[in-house]
């Protein structure tokens, strides 16, 4: 059964019998732990909070409504609140130089493969030195493919306020990326 065609009736039978969460855990799994991955930077840290985030998502969804909410935004909104708890801890994170498997583009070419991860990799260490909204906006939208609507929700801001973050998280990328002598990456 596809997660896309059927989100409201596969959530409806997990409200009633938990058991049904499996689906909704396999489709979101990876999109969920590639988002926290990408702000903590360290596998075990990000196993740990994602494990968190579908308890809590378990735990909570006789709570969730369709109330013009998608499911994927009330989600995402709970592993980024997982991330600005670990944040708020203070504990510290050890860097984990393990490689982006998810986020790897598709090429043939070993020469392109070398090029597409260097960018790739200088992209998300540059998406680092934005604010942690921006950051966090960026990475819905683009790495996440959230809609405006949905990445809103996510932040707590309204869709303005989304798009405006989103045009000057860009701008600031580009600018720092020039600066890096990344210009092919722009």
């Amino acid at each position: 059964m596809s997660i896309e065609k059927n989100e409201q009736e596969i959530i409806s039978r997990a409200q009633d019998n938990p058991g049904s969460f499996a689906p909704i855990y396999d489709h979101y799994f990876p999109k969920i732990y590639n988002y926290i991955y990408q702000r903590v930077q360290n596998t075990q840290l990000t196993e740990d909070l994602v494990s968190e985030t579908f308890y809590k998502a378990l735990a909570n969804i006789n709570q969730f409504k369709w109330q013009g909410r998608s499911f994927a935004s009330w989600l995402y909104t709970i592993a980024r609140n997982q991330v600005i708890d670990q944040y708020r801890r203070k504990e510290p994170l050890i860097l984990d130089e393990s490689k982006n498997e998810l986020m790897a583009p598709e090429t043939s070419n070993p020469e392109n493969k070398a090029l597409d991860k260097v960018t790739q990799e200088e992209i998300f260490k540059t998406i680092k030195m934005l604010t942690p909204d921006q950051q966090d906006a960026l990475l819905l939208r683009f790495q996440e493919d959230l809609k405006i609507r949905e990445i809103a929700e996510v932040l707590g801001k309204n869709e303005g306020a989304v798009k405006a973050l989103l045009f000057r998280g860009l701008k600031s990328l580009r600018k720092k990326l020039k600066e890096g002598g990344y210009n092919e990456a722009v």
